[in-house]
């Protein structure tokens, strides 16, 4: 039998998903913030979408400079998911703070994360207002990857109890 939920905690009882952490930059600055609100758009062109709250530091970044770089987290990176998750970018630069080292994108002015095993470089191409969040999507424009990266290596994140742990990709469980 179904009950009705607090539509907070009923949200939160949806599966666990993936975090990343999105660098940007403006001619300034660079940021790096921590983000669980991530989408494939399309296929043909390859469409990636962030959501990202206005009051981010990292939203004016990216809406000025129209980039950012998706790099895929893994367990060696918890920490620094952790750090760039609970400080501003507007009081630390996120890159010393997490010990982090920026690398100059191939296609976009965003650098990448040398540490991510994976990182995906986007120019937006359209911004969706959306309630508290603002969907940037972005167009891939080269995608960065360790030899040794497995997708099984990513790291997911979910909220239980008002505490947030991190998850490894689990056990396949059957065909499509």
């Amino acid at each position: 039998m179904k009950t009705a939920e607090s539509l907070r905690e009923g949200l939160r009882q949806l599966p666990i998903r993936p975090v990343y952490l999105i660098s940007t930059a403006d001619q300034e600055r660079s940021n790096i913030i921590t983000i669980g609100m991530f989408a494939f758009f399309s296929g043909n062109p390859s469409l990636v979408g962030i959501g990202v709250k206005p009051s981010r530091y990292s939203y004016d970044l990216i809406r000025n400079s129209g980039e950012y770089v998706v790099n895929v987290v893994n367990e060696r990176l918890m920490s620094a998911v952790r750090t760039c998750g609970e400080n501003s970018g507007r009081d630390f630069d996120k890159f010393k703070k997490a010990q982090l080292t920026p690398v100059k994108g191939d296609k976009v002015s965003a650098p990448y994360i040398k540490e991510s095993p994976m990182s995906i470089e986007c120019k937006v191409v359209q911004t969706m207002e959306t309630g508290d969040h603002v969907w940037f999507i972005g167009e891939v424009q080269t995608v960065h990857k360790d030899e040794a990266y497995d997708w099984t290596q990513g790291l997911l994140f979910k909220w239980i109890k008002d505490q947030g742990f991190y998850f490894k990709v689990g056990e396949r469980m059957g065909a499509y």
